[in-house]
Parts: C-alpha cells; structure tokens; sequence
C-alpha cells in the first residue's frame, strides 16, 4: 500500500518524501530486557557467593546481602533476579514459597523489602534483639576504628529504625568512637 501511495505522488508531481519511517517489529513478551541481560551476564562474570542456609557464621546473611552489590550498579529488580539467582537448596525454596506473596503486598518490591522478607526469614526475632541490643552498646574500644567500623557495618541492619538517617548513623558511630578520636572529631567539625 505504501508503494502504491509514493507512486500516485509522483504521478501527481508531489516531491517524494525524504524520510520513511521504519519502525523496528515489536518484541515478544517473552523477550528479556536486555539492560537486565547485561546486568546478569556482568553478575555472573563476578562469581558472587550463592547463600543457601544460615551456616555457623551467624551473621552470614548480613554479610552475604552486602556483599553481593557492592561492586554491581543496577536497578531493584535486577538486585532482586540477581539475588534469587543465587539462592540455593533451603534458601532457593524460601525464595520460590515468598517471591508471590512479596509481590502481592508490594506490586514492584524494591531492594529493602526483599531484604526486609529475607532477614525476617534468616535471623530469628530472638537473635535481632539481641544484635539490636549489642548495636546499642557498641563502642570502639581497645580496638581498632577499621574493626569497629567492621562490626558498626555488621550490625547496622540491626539497628533501631530512628536510627537509619544517615545523621544519626553518624552520630552514633562517632559516641562509640574512643574519647581521644572523637574529641578530634568535634574539633574538626567533620
């Protein structure tokens, strides 16, 4: 139809058009969106970690969800296909048996609820009190500012929500800093 348009044009004098368009055929459905191909393809080229079930190391979970992202920028829902690609045996049937519900109570969870959904289901109540409580006693110590920043960052998802703005995160890790540092802090102004 379009060849028989151009051709009563020019039969009538009209100059050809210099652009036609073409538009590129729709993608299938099915087809994933190829940001989030590359995002995986870079994911798996970093060899992560996969997380199948609460070992001896309690804190596993926390440092497995950190770790995971810390060099890979990407969207919410790519962390969220990424970590569930990870997810093995105990873990990966967790994820099958949540990932519904998840997204019924949140149509488009973002990267906090999926963390929200796994630490509830990897920590037990009884052991986020008790991280809670060692958060709020937390101090430096005799120790070093990098192991103190290390165990600060470990027990941080612990912490009590009035705490999460990154004022009073500040301000907290400061107080628990040795009273020599801190004082050179405030001196400082930092």
């Amino acid at each position: 139809m379009n060849n028989q348009f151009m051709a009563v044009m020019q039969e009538r004098g009209a100059p050809r058009p210099n652009y036609v368009p073409n538009f590129p055929p729709p993608m299938p459905p099915n087809v994933q969106d190829n940001s989030t191909s590359k995002v995986m393809e870079k994911f798996k080229k970093l060899q992560p970690s996969s997380f199948s079930k609460i070992g001896t190391d309690a804190l596993q979970p926390e440092r497995w969800i950190s770790a995971i992202f810390e060099v890979l920028e990407c969207t919410d829902a790519q962390k969220i296909i990424c970590a569930g690609f990870q997810l093995q045996d105990e873990a990966a049937a967790w994820w099958k048996s949540t990932k519904a519900n998840l997204e019924v109570i949140h149509p488009n969870p973002t990267w906090e609820q999926f963390k929200e959904a796994f630490f509830e289901n990897f920590f037990l109540e009884s052991f986020r009190d008790e991280k809670e409580a060692e958060f709020a006693a937390l101090t430096q110590g005799l120790g070093l500012v990098l192991d103190y920043q290390q165990q600060f960052k470990d027990l941080f998802h612990f912490a009590p929500v009035h705490i999460r703005s990154d004022a009073c995160k500040a301000k907290k890790f400061e107080k628990g800093l040795k009273p020599d540092i801190g004082a050179m802090l405030a001196i400082l102004d930092i």
